[in-house]
């Protein structure tokens, strides 16, 4: 009874190690869009301006601080996912200093490229 209440734990395990990466791998790339959309919004969306939505206004300080409006910056070409990478692990004099995880990083440059409008 033990031995097979193990195998199946075991099963079990390997199963969801298999389904996980398959299910990010399902998605066009690394990370995810939807995720990425609510850090921008929380991360970012206090100086830029990060939703192409028609109610989205510039938040306040992006005039005080000049800061740009992304979803107008994500139209330039130059702006790739590699672009963005560096970017975001590059500090910046007048920006604070985030430090982002992997997945946090892949999360908001899945969403960002969104903006662009066509794939990644």
């Amino acid at each position: 009874m033990v031995k097979s209440l193990c195998r199946s734990s075991v099963v079990g395990l390997v199963l969801v190690m298999v389904a996980v990466p398959a299910a990010r791998a399902a998605s066009d790339g690394p990370g995810s869009p939807g995720y990425g959309r609510q850090l921008t919004e929380d991360i970012c969306g206090e100086c830029h301006r990060v939703s192409k939505t028609p109610t989205a206004k510039p938040p306040p300080m992006q005039e005080d601080l000049a800061a740009p409006d992304l979803t107008e910056r994500m139209r330039d070409p130059g702006i790739t996912e590699l672009a963005l990478r560096s970017y975001l692990q590059t500090s910046h004099p007048v920006m604070p200093n985030i430090r982002l995880n992997a997945e946090e990083t892949d999360d908001i440059v899945a969403y960002l490229m969104t903006l662009k409008g066509g794939s990644r």
